[in-house]
Order: structure tokens, then C-alpha cells, then sequence
């Protein structure tokens, strides 16, 4: 069981959304590829930035919960969800910096 007020706070840390059973859009965050997954995080973090992904993994340390990654779900075993943990879901990570004078760019994963 999860501590109420830990949760709280994680959510107050966040940019994207903490997600649970009853939220919209928590059973399309949960899906993956293989259709035969069919697991049920206690809560989906859809992280917007390095700093949700930073504080999920102190949260799911802290409170000794199971952590799973979504990057692309296409992992054949599942492993991108965690039944009763926390899943971060990176689906809303993706962009790319381009800098010209340096000639850099940088890409994050674009999840599918």
C-alpha cells in the first residue's frame, strides 16, 4: 500500500501526470505492444523532463516500490510495466535542440 501523502508530494514534483487506476488515460499508458501484458502499475508517471524521471526514481527508492520504464513498449517480455509499482512512461519525452554554431543537435526518443 502506498503512502497517500508520499504520493502527494510526487505529484506536486512532477511536470507531466501522475496517473492512477481511476485516471483517464492510465489504461492507454499501461498498454504495450504485446497484447498478451497484461499488468497494472499502482501509479504511471508520464514524465515531461529529466527532473520527473529524477524524482520518480528517489520516490520509488524511498518507498521501496517496484520501478518500471516505458520507452517504446515494444519489449516482447512486458517488462516495461510493473504490476503494483511505479511505470514511467517516457512517451511524452521526445523533441530535438538543434544548435547551429556548435553544430549539436541533440535528439531525445521519440516512443511509439
Amino acid at each position: 500500500m502506498l503512502d497517500t501523502a508520499a504520493i502527494a508530494k510526487l505529484r506536486e514534483k512532477l511536470c507531466g501526470p501522475l496517473l492512477t487506476r481511476d485516471a483517464p488515460g492510465y489504461d492507454a499508458s499501461r498498454k504495450v505492444f504485446n497484447g498478451m501484458v497484461d499488468k497494472y502499475p499502482a501509479l504511471i508517471a508520464r514524465c515531461a523532463n529529466q527532473s520527473d524521471v529524477v524524482a520518480c526514481v528517489h520516490f520509488a527508492r524511498d518507498q521501496d516500490v517496484l520501478l518500471s520504464v516505458r520507452g517504446g513498449g515494444h519489449n516482447f517480455a512486458g517488462k516495461a510495466v510493473c504490476e503494483g509499482g511505479l511505470m514511467l512512461d517516457f512517451t511524452l519525452m521526445k523533441g530535438i535542440t538543434v544548435d547551429p554554431a556548435r553544430r549539436v543537435a541533440r535528439a531525445k526518443a521519440r516512443p511509439y
